[in-house]
């Protein structure tokens, strides 16, 4: 079973998304299973939030959607 759970957690993973809607840009960030989604008006500054959390997290890139 616990083969199971690492090979879910391989799929699930962490990562960093960015994306635009509804006049938005959208940072999602799932670690450890669990989704957190901000929001910003201004592009920069959510890619310098997606770049922050994706350095904390240990990524090497962000998913634009």
């Amino acid at each position: 079973m616990a083969d199971l759970f690492d090979r879910i957690e391989n799929v699930i993973g962490n990562s960093v998304e960015l994306f635009f809607f509804n006049e938005l840009w959208t940072v999602r960030v799932i670690e450890d299973g669990a989704a957190t989604t901000t929001t910003y008006e201004d592009e920069a500054a959510a890619v310098q939030f997606a770049e922050a959390e994706m350095a904390r997290l240990g990524l090497t890139g962000i998913i634009r959607l």
